[in-house]
């Protein structure tokens, strides 16, 4: 049972890393890439899924999302950084709204993973992380500090 499970296993590494598998990606055919290429190589997209949580990493991304949302959609936008314990709390129940509430933008910016990240936080005022900021019709319309899963989705809820 062993054998074959590692058989297996192996097959699957050698198929996903196959000098083909990039060509797959590039395909101006969707059966080809849908026929072809394993679910787990397959672009989110391709298989009509919702990126939950979009990473952001410059006020230009965030201006761009926030911009490109509309007047009636809400944008949620979670401030964190790599070493903040309740952030790495938070961040399971975030991911899970994005799931819940679909009809929403969800946005993650980790503070420390680059100087552009940190200019955004900067420019935002985040003082403390977890921050959460709302926006709608390209306007601020609520922020929300600390850890408070429960002001979090109630926010939601107010605002979609």
């Amino acid at each position: 049972m062993k054998k074959s499970l590692l058989l297996v296993g192996c097959l699957a590494a050698a198929e996903a890393f196959s000098p083909s598998a990039p060509q797959l990606f590039t395909s101006s055919s969707p059966q080809r890439l849908a026929s072809s290429t394993p679910m787990s190589l397959r672009p989110a997209a391709s298989l009509g899924l919702k990126m939950a949580v979009k990473d952001i990493n410059s006020e230009a991304e965030l201006d761009a999302e926030i911009s490109s949302a509309g007047d009636d959609t809400l944008v949620v936008i979670d401030y964190s950084t790599t070493w903040c314990g309740p952030c790495k709390v938070v961040a399971p129940r975030y991911k899970e709204m994005s799931d819940k509430y679909d009809d929403a933008i969800f946005l993650k910016c980790v503070g420390d993973t680059s100087p552009e990240a940190t200019k955004l936080m900067k420019r935002e005022g985040i003082r403390s992380v977890p921050a959460f900021h709302f926006w709608k019709g390209g306007a601020k319309v609520e922020v929300i500090a600390g850890a408070n899963v429960e002001a979090l989705e109630n926010t939601i809820k107010e605002n979609l």
